[in-house]
């Protein structure tokens, strides 16, 4: 069952934040149908489009869109595993 004031993503219950970078933020999480913990990366579509210059922006949503391609590929235990991408309209 979901805590009072904790935000819902789907079927995961965000937690605390594990980490922050330019674009993202790392939240701890758990998914509220099988119990598992896990991390979830947020991107701030916000910050990207105000990242430098127009030009940046393209050359930052591609290194995006490559870091989730690659993601998907990695399976090792000292590696963060990817199960699923979610977008926001």
């Amino acid at each position: 069952m979901a805590s009072v004031g904790r935000t819902r993503v789907g079927k995961y219950e965000l937690g605390r934040t594990l980490g922050e970078g330019t674009f993202a933020k790392v939240k701890f999480a758990k998914n509220l149908e099988t119990g598992e913990n896990v991390a979830i990366k947020i991107f701030d579509k916000d910050k990207i489009l105000r990242h430098k210059m127009v030009g940046q922006v393209s050359k930052d949503a591609t290194f995006i869109k490559r870091e989730i391609s690659t993601m998907k590929l990695v399976r090792h235990p000292n590696v963060v595993r990817m199960y699923e991408v979610r977008y926001k309209s």
